[in-house]
């Protein structure tokens, strides 16, 4: 049999990354044009070959023979070596961070697409060959990371316990055709959708991308990600396209994906797998009954590679795809490669500029509406949030509401204090309650809360000053955004039916949490404003449409349902606005997604 080529290619001249959870702009770097190929040559039994030359090699471009510039072997078998101190324990995401970085670490992401595996005899035979595969391919130093759709890059853990990892296996399941009980509030959603197949493939291809964009974030070497699966279903042109934009991010950081169909032989249709490993420098294993034997060749391609890189006499910046194709000057020798790579086009190296140079200044609304969770303090009892909206009579309607942030039995009463130029007024209400409200003239008000316990001790105290707006006027303006939690489906259900609730105060939530946003739009326009919700990087950059659905209680009243499964941890903004004609009115909702 012939020597196999596995390769990879990066585009040095412009290397773009793109993520999704949450999405990243374009990354662009330069280092003299520089087109990079990762070459991996084994022998007729699957052993990496090391004694090649840069001279070996040929390498075209478009059918056009390119010079090897550049020319580097790479060996990583998973051993310390001598003297090394390393610490085969990870301690924390840092530490696996700073490990993954060293050239001789091999870095490994096992991908179980629960969306797309049988639940019986096809996850029996894909928990087998992976348990047998951790438990023996890998080396001591090796970096491991078990992953499904719905887990966020940053909540990868990698890991060099292989005990751990078979044991987190054997709890895989496979949920093809199962869609209840969900997992999550975003599962939960997706039931509303009467095309639950492609939308469960768009999630599975949206995870796999941003496991590979979050991979490049490591390290620039090598990476392998085995991507088990039956093949994704329900795909139209779309679909199809978002596969393609995947495919690229792992080319365009340097991953290669080896698919493993858990079915073996009797699986069917595997062309989408197929794909994915060919044209990212893997290999597909969907035709064999012992996958726990082929995937060791994984191990094999990372342990030994060749850099080679070159230079086209024209850097392509069309936005084509540019065919590579790459030999080896021996007798027998078989070339098995990915196609090559997608060249940006100017316009996006322009973007790319223009976007960089407008994360440099962060909007001086985005930095105050932060402040809130900048401002907030682990040793409060409660978590006190502040919002108006349009009164009777010209007045404004103030709101102060209440939430436990941390155990504290006995509370009492809250009170709240609210100083102006008429002077105090002084209002009470149970902690129980949740919140109060009361009528205020526009101008500078200062609220002091004062939580006390059953005893009347003050356990809490908190000084607010805020500035209340003239809601009668003409123009458009929105009310302060109220924002309400869905721990469960019987919360999302309660919220649904209710048309006045008193808003969750804290602005920390976790990702299986369901965030509901409501707000008011006012001004003798209000009806026909084009109101609309996006998603915001702690920075003030956009990153998501949110879909707004208006409430139908009589108002010009709106609700954003948001789900925060597949949010990475993080700090957000969620910006809602109304614009008709020359008028727009913005508010931001600062909000924290934490483990």
């Amino acid at each position: 049999m012939p020597l196999l080529i596995r390769w990879a290619v990066v585009w040095w001249g412009v290397i773009v990354s793109a993520a999704l959870q949450p999405p990243q702009p374009p990354t662009f770097r330069t280092e003299a044009n520089l087109v990079r190929v990762d070459v991996t040559v084994v022998d007729r039994n699957g052993e990496p070959v090391t004694a090649l030359t840069a001279d070996d090699f040929a390498v075209e471009e478009d059918g056009a023979p390119q010079a090897v510039q550049s020319f580097k072997f790479v060996s990583a078998d998973g051993q310390p070596a001598a003297g090394d101190d390393v610490s085969l324990e990870i301690r924390s995401p840092a530490h696996a961070a700073a490990e993954a970085a060293r050239d001789e670490v091999r870095v490994f992401v096992i991908f179980w697409d629960e969306y797309h595996i049988g639940r019986f005899a096809s996850a029996i035979h894909g928990r087998r060959a992976l348990r047998s595969f951790v438990t023996s391919a890998f080396g001591p130093t090796d970096l491991v990371a078990l992953m499904d759709p719905l887990l966020p890059v940053d909540a990868l853990r990698f890991t060099r316990d292989r005990t751990d990892l078979a044991d987190r296996i054997r709890k895989l399941e496979g949920r093809y055709g199962i869609y209840t009980p969900t997992r999550s509030a975003v599962e939960e959603a997706q039931l509303q959708r009467r095309d639950l197949a492609r939308v469960r493939s768009e999630v599975t291809v949206s995870a796999l991308k941003s496991a590979a964009v979050h991979l490049g974030s490591l390290k620039e070497g090598r990476k392998a990600i085995v991507f088990v699966s039956e093949g994704l279903s329900g795909l139209g042109m779309d679909e199809f396209s978002q596969v393609e934009a995947m495919i690229q991010a792992a080319n365009h950081n340097n991953t290669a994906i080896y698919t493993v169909d858990p079915r073996g032989l009797g699986g069917g249709s595997a062309d989408v797998l197929r794909t994915l490993a060919e044209r990212t420098g893997g290999e597909a294993f969907v035709e064999t009954n012992t996958p726990e034997k082929a995937l060791r060749q994984v191990v094999k391609d990372a342990s030994a590679f060749y850099l080679l890189g070159y230079s086209p006499p024209k850097s392509p910046q069309d936005g084509r795809f540019h065919s590579i194709k790459v030999r080896v000057k021996r007798r027998g020798v078989t070339v098995r490669a990915r196609r090559g790579y997608w060249a940006p086009t100017l316009t996006d190296l322009e973007r790319a500029r223009a976007e960089a140079a407008a994360g440099e200044a962060v909007p001086a609304d985005v930095t105050s509406a932060l402040a809130v969770l900048s401002a907030a303090r682990a040793e409060r009892t409660v978590d006190l949030w502040v919002g108006t909206e349009r009164g009777a009579h010209g007045l404004a309607e103030v709101t102060v509401a209440w939430t436990m942030r941390r155990q504290a039995g006995g509370i009492g009463t809250v009170s709240i204090t609210a100083r102006s130029g008429g002077g105090d007024r002084v209002f009470k209400a149970p902690f129980d309650a949740g919140g109060l409200s009361f009528s205020s003239p526009p101008g500078d008000l200062q609220l002091h809360a004062s939580v006390r316990d059953a005893d009347g001790n003050t356990v809490d105290e908190d000084t607010r000053s805020l500035s209340v707006p003239d809601y009668s006027g003409t123009g458009l303006a929105i009310s302060v955004p109220a924002v309400l939690r869905a721990r469960n489906a019987a919360d999302a259900r309660a919220i649904a039916g209710a048309h006045e609730m008193m808003p969750f105060a804290a602005r920390e939530f976790v990702r299986t949490d369901r965030v509901f946003v409501r707000f008011a739009v006012y001004g003798k326009d209000a009806g026909h404003a084009i109101v609309s919700a996006q998603l915001m990087s702690r920075m003030g950059a956009p990153l998501l449409a949110l879909p707004v659905t208006a409430l139908t209680d009589g108002e010009a009243r709106y609700q954003i349902d948001w789900p925060l499964a597949s949010n990475a941890r993080g700090d957000y903004l969620i910006a809602v606005e109304a614009a008709h004609a020359d008028e727009k009115a913005r508010m931001l909702v600062p909000l924290r997604v934490v483990p």
